[in-house]
């Protein structure tokens, strides 16, 4: 059973931009997410831009990295705000995943 005050989402890929690094999130809430690949160092603070690949749609983000994982290749983020509230995912940004 969740028990996170948010749901996480596997599905509706979201991707995060990070200086000049592309990382794909493996799931993600309104508050952070779960990323392939080490973004930062924990507690680093750090500014990129989200959104669903493939889209024109991204928008600027700010958070924290609580957790980075060397054995396993990720990095969790929590976010400064609830940005993520404000994606909207079209079937066209569907289209973009195939």
């Amino acid at each position: 059973m969740e028990m996170r005050r948010n749901r996480r989402y596997g599905l509706h890929a979201l991707e995060l931009i990070i200086g000049d690094e592309r990382y794909r999130a493996i799931n993600w809430s309104m508050n952070g997410a779960l990323l392939y690949g080490v973004c930062d160092i924990v507690g680093a603070r750090v500014r990129g831009e989200m959104g669903v690949p493939g889209s024109s749609g991204f928008m600027p983000f700010a958070a924290t990295v609580v957790r980075a994982d060397l054995a396993r290749g990720s990095s969790a983020l929590c976010f400064e705000d609830d940005r993520t509230a404000r994606l909207n995912f079209h079937d066209d940004d569907f289209a973009a995943l195939q």
